[in-house]
């Protein structure tokens, strides 16, 4: 019986520590407004999918063909301030391929992708730089004849559960901590009233 106890904790520690990948996949079609994503842990399990289309007002999140979200841009930006816990969360791949073209004006595709060609060979290694696991790729398609503006990239994080049980310990920390604030001033209110 002791034994189950040592390697259950010892289980719950590995599990605690154990890597967890998370990829995400999009696809931004530029003239449609449209950005399709997919959220896999591990590359297999599905987490979340759908679209995102942007509006004058803020983006509208499709989850499903019945539910959908309306963010407004003014709510996105008190957002990201709350949303922290981006350190425990490591980069490992990023792979993106731009695809433009110009039916019009072919020259003005293949400058602009020669120029984001320039970019990337310029700015990846900077990001690459002491981190030997990191994989960053980047292509550029020109596609003659016709129009195009699309964006597809492969993301894919790495991180463990005791990160996000901090997070999360630190979010309800924080709250309690407002709360307990709250009650403080209202009483400071009362007793001078």
């Amino acid at each position: 019986m002791e034994n189950a106890y040592v390697y259950g904790a010892f289980a719950g520690a590995v599990l605690l520590l154990f890597p967890v990948f998370l990829s995400l996949d999009a696809y931004t079609d530029i003239p449609k407004n449209k950005i399709f994503f997919s959220v896999h842990a591990f590359g297999v399990l599905k987490v979340i999918g759908g679209y995102i289309v942007l509006h004058r007002g803020g983006l509208a999140v499709h989850l499903s063909r019945k539910k959908a979200v309306f963010v407004p841009y003014a709510d996105m930006q008190n957002e990201r301030k709350k949303f922290e816990i981006t350190a425990g969360f490591q980069l490992y791949t990023l792979r993106t391929s731009v695809e433009i073209g110009d039916q019009t004006l072919p020259a003005a595709a293949f400058w602009t992708a020669a120029f984001l060609q320039i970019c990337s060979r310029t700015v990846l290694p900077v990001f690459r730089k002491g981190k030997k696991f990191l994989c960053l790729q980047n292509g550029v398609l020109l596609r003659h004849g016709g129009d195009a503006a699309m964006v597809t990239a492969h993301l894919v994080t790495v991180f463990n559960q005791l990160t996000v049980l901090i997070a999360f310990a630190k979010i309800i920390l924080e709250a309690i901590i407002n709360l307990w604030q709250k009650k403080k001033r209202k009483n400071i209110r009362r007793s001078k009233a």
